[in-house]
């Protein structure tokens, strides 16, 4: 049962071009390095889908940090950046 956990996102979008926000990306498992890198790669892609979802050619995003947590046997890690389009 754990080897079939996969990866968990959520993203808070921005609304507008010209506007700012922070966007994040979840992920869940049981290697806490592993975890963490598919975190960081879930949150460039994210990223870079609101961007094209949005048409923007350049978008700004600032420094990505990302928190990992314990929760039982799993490994939970949060990547968060602030992007502006």
């Amino acid at each position: 049962a754990l080897a079939a956990v996969a990866a968990f996102t959520t993203v808070s979008q921005p609304v507008q071009a010209g506007s700012c926000a922070v966007v994040s990306a979840k992920a869940r498992g049981l290697n806490e390095s592993k975890v963490s890198a598919r975190s960081l790669k879930n949150l460039k892609h994210k990223v870079n889908h609101w961007a094209k979802k949005n048409k923007l050619k350049l978008v700004k995003e600032g420094h990505a940090s990302t928190v990992c947590s314990k929760k039982g046997a799993l490994t939970v890690c949060t990547s968060s950046a602030k992007v502006c389009g």
